[in-house]
C-alpha cells in the first residue's frame, strides 16, 4: 500500500435515520477536525426516501484546514430496521470529491456497515445512539490507499420532523479525528 497524508473522511452524520418512501430530509453539519491539518467546515446533506429498504443522498460542503470543498452522494441499504428489540443495522456506500488546500484534489470511495438502537429516556425523549465503522480507498494526486474510522454518535429526536445529531470519529487508519454536532430536518 502506498502512503498518503491522513485525509480522508467518511463523514456518518445522518445516515443511520433512515428517510421514509417518497420523503426527504435535509441536514446542516458544522464540523470541527481535531487532527491532520485540524479546521472547521459546513456540510449540507440532502437525502430521499427512494424505497422501504433505500435511502440516496448529496452532500455539498466548504471549510477551512486540509479540505477545502467537498461534494459527493450515497447509497444507503437498511438490511433490518429498528424495531422491537431488533437493532438497526445497515450500510451505506459513498463517493465524494475533495479539493484539498495545496489545489490538489482527491476521490475518496468508502463502504460505511452501521448498528443504531432507539430508546425512550425516563423523560420520554427518543435517543438513537449508533457506531458505524467507514473504511475504503482514497485516490489523490499523488498516491492511493485504504482509511477507516470508528464513528460513534447519537440522534435526539426534538419533534416528529427535527433531529438533532452528536456525532465523533475517531481516525484507525489513514484518516482523522473530527467531531460534528447539526440538525437534521425531514419533509
Amino acid at each position: 500500500m502506498l502512503f498518503f497524508s491522513s485525509l480522508a473522511q467518511a463523514g456518518v452524520f445522518d445516515i443511520p435515520r433512515f428517510v421514509e418512501p417518497q420523503s426527504f430530509s435535509m441536514g446542516l453539519e458544522p464540523e470541527l477536525t481535531l487532527t491532520e491539518g485540524a479546521g472547521a467546515a459546513g456540510n449540507l446533506k440532502l437525502t430521499y426516501g427512494l424505497s422501504s429498504f433505500i435511502n440516496i443522498g448529496t452532500t455539498i460542503g466548504n471549510g477551512g484546514g486540509q479540505r477545502r470543498f467537498r461534494a459527493g452522494g450515497y447509497a444507503v441499504f437498511d438490511f433490518f430496521p429498528d424495531v422491537e428489540n431488533q437493532p438497526g443495522i445497515g450500510v451505506a456506500a459513498q463517493a465524494y470529491y475533495y479539493r484539498l488546500r495545496t489545489n490538489h484534489h482527491r476521490g475518496e470511495y468508502s463502504l460505511v456497515p452501521y448498528v443504531h438502537k432507539s430508546f425512550l429516556t425516563s423523560e420520554q425523549k427518543q435517543v438513537d445512539p449508533f457506531i458505524a465503522i467507514p473504511f475504503g480507498l482514497v485516490d489523490s494526486f499523488k498516491s492511493s490507499g485504504f482509511f477507516s474510522q470508528l464513528a460513534i454518535g447519537s440522534f435526539f429526536k426534538q419533534n416528529e420532523w427535527l433531529n438533532i445529531i452528536l456525532e465523533f470519529d475517531i481516525n484507525i487508519e489513514n484518516s482523522y479525528t473530527s467531531f460534528s454536532s447539526g440538525v437534521v430536518f425531514y419533509f
